[in-house]
């Protein structure tokens, strides 16, 4: 197994860059992959392979070189996440310093004005997972959940999201549902009547275990299909593969070009500040 490499960049890539090989298939100059099939161990597992590239400096906007470390599909071995991959590569992640993580994916749009080839950049989620926490494997203090993506990296990501598609929503409430299945017409009445934009599977928990480890979070999701009950029943689902196709590249020249664009200096989010420390009595009774 391989020593984790120390990045404060990653992209967790999704079904957004699935039909292609990201980061080489998405045409943007100035991008190396400098290591492939790095698979590391972790106290929930051996991670499925990531690669650890480097964009130019002459593309940075501090003009120096930024490493990054990148997953494909969200680090899930199939459909669901039986083995806990988000909690893998989030431990790695932890271990190599990261600090700005930018993801991908796509989902069922359950708001009527949303259409399939359009995307979203969540403000917000709601969980609707039955699948344990383990955050406090990752920090013993409380994770506060106000504002938890990074408005900083979603005005980035709607930036360049902007120069791919022709609609983009700077704001939408993502509902994590349960994997591998798809919501019943039922489910999609109740998600909409609290307000959820699209649904997914994949921003639970991502969204939290960023937050557990200090970093920055925020992620774009195409609308690859309607959701349940909201559109024509007749729908057979194979259009979704055809978005994926479409977007591969695009999706991949957006978050390569969040990580480019990524100031420090004009940043000015709270993401890392939003733990309440929890008293010392109390955390040394939690278990690891």
């Amino acid at each position: 197994m391989q020593n984790v490499p120390k990045v404060s960049f990653a992209i967790i890539g999704g079904s957004g860059t699935w039909a292609g090989d990201f980061p080489e298939s998405a045409g943007f100059e100035g991008v190396t992959v400098l290591e492939r099939g790095l698979e590391f161990e972790t106290p929930f597992g051996t991670t499925v392979p990531m690669k650890l590239a480097e964009i130019s400096s002459a593309l940075t906007q501090d003009r120096s070189p930024r490493r990054f470390l990148t997953v494909p599909f969200h680090g899930y071995r199939s459909l669901a996440p039986h083995d806990n991959p988000s909690e893998q590569i989030f431990w790695v992640f932890q271990q190599a310093g990261v600090k700005v993580i930018t993801a991908e994916g796509s989902g069922g749009g359950i708001n009527r004005l949303l259409d399939p080839g359009d995307i979203v950049i969540p403000h917000d989620f709601f969980d609707m997972t039955k699948r344990p926490s383990n955050i406090h494997r990752f920090n013993k203090n409380i994770v506060r959940m106000a504002s938890p993506t990074c408005s900083y990296l979603r005005s980035l990501l709607y930036e360049k999201a902007g120069r791919e598609y022709r609609r983009v929503f700077s704001r939408g409430l993502y509902a994590n549902t349960e994997p591998p299945r798809f919501e019943t017409a039922s489910e999609i009445r109740f998600l909409a009547g609290v307000g959820c934009d699209i649904c997914g599977h994949t921003m639970v928990p991502e969204v939290y275990l960023a937050r557990a480890i200090g970093a920055c979070y925020a992620a774009a999701y195409l609308v690859s299909n309607y959701a349940e009950g909201v559109e024509d029943p007749s729908w057979k689902g194979s259009s979704i593969f055809e978005h994926y196709a479409d977007s591969a590249a695009k999706i991949g020249r957006v978050t390569l070009g969040v990580v480019a664009a990524w100031d420090a200096e004009k940043c000015g989010c709270h993401c890392g500040e939003n733990i309440i420390e929890v008293p010392d009595q109390i955390k040394n009774r939690i278990s690891s």
